[in-house]
């Protein structure tokens, strides 16, 4: 232990001898760390990070499109979405997100005005998920019926940015602005779950919807495929549905689009991180060459440096010990 101590203060002695050397190396390994360091960073919570949910890949978004793909995303009516449920075998449970997604809105904060991003879903859709809260509790059927009490579960990054990650975000009120409605904070959701796109919070659709409204609702679908089911045989199904469903001659010709919940949150970004994540990989082997290349051409210009050392006595396993220790100083 003493032999290496020694030889790293030997090295950075050297080091200092040689401080263009050395800067050069040290400036070269940072760029190329930290930037890798950071893209597969990116890259691990994109795409090989599981979402916090149940057997994710069984579980399926789907609305309808037209055949000529000039329309992809259309949605159902909530009448319809309760009907297609209830006809279908290749699914095990569904909920209902609301079309809109994640919509914006003015909410009382205290004394001032900000937005929350506000999704509306059935009460069944974490279950659906099988996704389970960090703190609190998830929405119930029970809190999707008219007259119930209006209630929110936070994303992990509202409860972060908004609430400081506070555990008494738990019973909180949020004030809507332009109803007065008032909602109260039942649960929190773990990191990764952000479905739909840049949501805020989570509430059920009845009691933020007036009645009369209700039949001009839309929604995606989000369910869970029955053992043995396909994701190919729940969008035949669908379209199957919408070929005899009593809706517009449109519907009628619609067929149905089922993905996977991780396709959809990670979208299209997929190819440009992997091809980004194989580029910083090749910075990093470029980096590590060059500082392997600027350690040879130092290596070089110490040959007479160690031929003196090995005639005065220094053995050969000792000179490679203190050049590593030197190597090492410098990591």
């Amino acid at each position: 232990m003493g032999n290496v101590v020694r030889d790293m203060r030997v090295g950075l002695r050297n080091l200092r001898r040689a401080p263009g050397f050395a800067l050069t190396a040290i400036l070269t390994l940072a760029l190329g760390i930290g930037l890798s360091t950071a893209v597969f960073t990116v890259a691990e919570a994109l795409l090989l990070r599981p979402l916090p949910v149940v057997d994710q890949d069984r579980v399926l978004v789907l609305t309808g499109r037209t055949r000529d793909g000039s329309i992809d995303d259309y949605p159902l009516r909530l009448e319809q979405a309760r009907e297609f449920a209830r006809s279908g075998d290749a699914l095990s449970r569904t909920a209902f997100v609301g079309y809109e997604g994640a919509a914006p809105l003015p909410v009382r904060d205290g004394a001032g005005l900000t937005r929350l991003r506000r999704a509306l879903v059935s009460g069944d859709f974490f279950a659906v998920l099988g996704a389970r809260p960090l703190l609190g509790r998830t929405l119930r059927p029970e809190d999707d019926v008219r007259g119930a009490a209006p209630v929110m579960v936070l994303s992990h990054r509202a409860w972060q940015q908004r609430y400081g990650g506070s555990p008494d975000v738990v019973g909180r009120r949020i004030v809507m602005h332009g109803d007065g409605t008032a909602y109260t904070v039942v649960g929190v959701m773990p990191r990764g779950l952000d479905y739909p796109a840049g949501v805020d919070a989570w509430a059920a659709i009845l009691p933020a919807t007036p009645e009369q409204n209700e039949p001009y609702m839309a929604f995606t679908l989000i369910a869970r495929l029955a053992p043995g089911a396909s994701a190919a045989r729940a969008a035949g199904q669908l379209s199957g549905y919408f070929g005899r469903s009593g809706g517009s001659s449109m519907e009628r010709e619609l067929e149905g689009r089922a993905r996977t919940l991780p396709e959809l949150v990670v979208g299209d970004t997929r190819t440009p991180v992997l091809v980004f994540a194989a580029a910083s990989g090749l910075l990093l082997l470029v980096t590590c060459i060059n500082v392997a290349n600027l350690l040879l051409v130092r290596g070089l210009g110490r040959v007479r440096e160690v031929a003196v050392r090995t005639a005065l006595g220094a053995r050969r396993g000792r000179v490679v010990a203190q050049l590593m220790a030197e190597h090492l100083t410098l990591a």
